[in-house]
């Protein structure tokens, strides 16, 4: 029983400080959602929709729109928490074509966003193809965990003025509420800049490989293939 006990402790060493610190500083102390949590449950309000292509039909008559409606859709959702910096107009062409090749892969994209909404709607008013709300006070963002009023980010990233400003986050959200891929910007990448890099080729893995899973898994019993 000793030997082993001391075998354990010889692959042991002792925890430094200076790691925690540095891994904190790194995440500038945030513990937002990642791959493998579960999504909260959350409301959109009718009222806060800049462009509301998914929230069609009978949904476009419901004052709050629960992220379930959408994953009833049986496909990957993708929610990205996405802003530009004061006074910028966003660049829709970027969406936009974040869209496309998400919806080739299968999957839908929701934008959160806590600019503010006329600088949206400015740029959106010629297109009707993307779902974007604002999110007033961050209250979405809170829950991912990429936002705290009382730790804001331009405490610990120089050049952030925007005091509100939450972390840039990307997600697939399976139709079971499930996150089958995170990418949390720490380096504020996207926030006001082109949406790209591997994460991008990622995300978009996520989606296909979520939408094969779960096409089969929600398609009707008699019109599955028999091996």
């Amino acid at each position: 029983m000793s030997t082993n006990y001391n075998r354990v402790s010889a692959n042991l060493r002792p925890v430094n400080s200076s790691d925690l610190l540095s891994a904190r500083a790194r995440h500038y102390g945030y513990y937002p959602l990642i791959k493998g949590n579960t999504v909260p449950t959350f409301f959109l309000y009718n009222e806060n929709g800049i462009a509301k292509h998914l929230a069609s039909g009978s949904l476009a008559n419901e004052i709050t729109i629960s992220i379930q409606d959408f994953l009833d859709y049986h496909h990957p959702l993708v929610i990205t928490f996405y802003n530009v910096p004061a006074g910028q107009v966003p660049d829709i062409k970027e969406l936009e074509s974040l869209q496309s090749d998400i919806q080739v892969m299968g999957g839908k994209l929701i934008v959160l966003t806590n600019t503010s909404a006329k600088y949206f709607k400015k740029a959106a008013r010629n297109q009707n193809n993307l779902t974007i709300f604002y999110d007033r006070d961050n209250s979405i963002a809170e829950l991912f965990g990429l936002y705290d009023a009382f730790n804001p980010l331009w405490q610990w990233v120089s050049g952030v003025e925007q005091e509100d400003l939450p972390l840039p986050a990307f997600y697939v959200v399976s139709p079971d509420r499930q996150i089958a891929y995170s990418h949390i910007d720490y380096n504020l990448e996207t926030y006001g800049t082109r949406l790209q890099g591997n994460f991008v080729r990622e995300l978009l893995t996520a989606v296909y490989q979520t939408n094969q899973q779960y096409t089969y898994q929600y398609q009707p019993v008699q019109y599955r293939s028999v091996s």
